[in-house]
């Protein structure tokens, strides 16, 4: 027993930065630097940049260097290890510094800021160094990526990837400080230099994204992805924080919820991409498809009407049943990102028809529902898992050129 204690506290001991005597000086040398500046001074704020370079690397100084102030109960200590989070670095580095300001947490060091005290100071920047936003168009479950591009000090750029599962996660999330032929590379990595994959959105849309993504999180009790919250500050910085949908901004709501013919039209935005890939999932159809098989395998004979009726009674019922408050709200949302960027492509009648599905889901989808949509997907999913043969190769290929966004995560 006393050895596997001594093992487990050599372990921890080894996982510590380990420093040269003379690293040892100066590393006291600059806590001491830190302990002499007035977190409240102008001159502050430069006395941390001038830190940036030491935090961007992940050595054992700055380890080393984060886990003493994080041990030095001082307001000083703790502004200074804020304004280190606010600089990208990697991930041994923020975990470092999430871990300092806890223990300083811990003593009441660290004040909890207020949601309001955010800086709004949105100042004009010169036409070569605004931020940029992009979006792909969603895929056949859901999942769309997302890339932003940001203005840092200097000439240099703040860039976030990610990609969102249809749950409203982040299936990835990463956050990139480069220089400007950086950014071209990574957006051509990113698409494989095929025009069209990413859609350029409003940054003020992509801030109101990431904030709904967030508050998910939170409604989940989860925890965000590593440079979430640098990336947050930054685009605070620049937009303010939308409260709804920009497609809602540029699209007269009254006027397509008015427009019943638009609805009993949105089934042909199935026979379009990015739609032609869009269906249900194939545990939730089975069951009604199984309806289907055992009307043809049924040794009661019935008119060919008759079964073409209760089969389009099957679909109603399944959407009715399917559609379910949750599976509406995610539907809706998917609708209204993909009619923003058939606005922004400007494919404006395709975008008044997703537009008006996405606001009919506002209500329950009832056996008389007019959604030609909702009834489109439902009878898609569930002919594709009666008779997958039904499926032309040429269809099959499409299909599979379109599911495939191609989005690559720089790693």
């Amino acid at each position: 027993m006393v050895k596997k204690k001594k093992v487990k506290k050599d372990k921890k001991r080894h996982d510590r930065p380990v420093l040269s005597a003379e690293e040892e000086t100066q590393l006291q040398m600059l806590v001491d630097r830190v302990l002499a500046q007035d977190p409240e001074a102008n001159r502050f704020t430069q006395f941390a940049e001038s830190l940036k370079p030491l935090i961007q690397r992940s050595v054992p100084f700055t380890l080393a260097f984060v886990e003493a102030l994080g041990a030095t109960s001082s307001p000083v200590a703790v502004e200074t290890l804020k304004a280190l989070q606010d600089i990208p670095a990697k991930k041994p580095v923020r975990r470092a510094l999430k871990t300092a300001l806890y223990r300083l947490a811990q003593q009441g060091l660290v004040k909890e800021e207020e949601k309001e005290s955010e800086p709004r100071v949105l100042v004009p920047r010169p036409a070569d160094r605004q931020a940029e936003a992009w979006a792909s168009w969603p895929e056949s479950r859901g999942e769309r990526g997302m890339v932003l591009k940001l203005p840092d000090d200097g000439r240099g750029y703040v860039m976030a990837i990610a990609v969102l599962d249809s749950e409203g996660f982040f299936h990835e999330f990463e956050a990139i400080q480069t220089t400007r032929k950086g950014v071209k590379a990574l957006f051509e990595q990113i698409t494989g230099g095929v025009p069209g994959r990413l859609i350029e959105i409003p940054v003020e849309h992509l801030r109101f994204l990431f904030e709904e993504m967030a508050e998910i999180y939170r409604q989940q009790s989860m925890e965000l992805p590593s440079g979430y919250d640098v990336i947050r500050k930054h685009l605070a910085s620049w937009v303010e924080k939308p409260s709804r949908p920009h497609i809602y901004n540029l699209m007269d709501t009254a006027e397509i919820a008015g427009d019943k013919l638009l609805l009993r039209s949105s089934d042909s935005l199935l026979e379009v991409q990015p739609f032609l890939s869009w269906r249900l999932p194939e545990e939730v159809v089975k069951p009604y498809a199984e309806k289907i098989r055992n009307l043809g395998e049924s040794r009661l004979v019935v008119s060919q009407t008759a079964q073409v009726e209760r089969i389009g009674q099957i679909y109603r019922e399944a959407a009715a049943e399917l559609f379910t408050p949750e599976l509406r709200h995610r539907f809706r949302r998917l609708l209204e990102e993909t009619a923003l960027l058939l606005y922004l492509e400007d494919r404006q009648q395709e975008a008044k028809r997703a537009l008006a599905a996405a606001i009919d889901l506002e209500n329950e989808v009832g056996l008389l529902t007019e959604d030609t949509f909702v009834l489109g997907l439902v009878k898609r999913s569930i002919v594709i898992e009666v008779s997958p043969e039904a499926e032309d190769a040429a269809g099959q290929a499409e299909r599979e050129k379109i599911t495939e966004s191609g989005l690559i995560i720089p790693r």
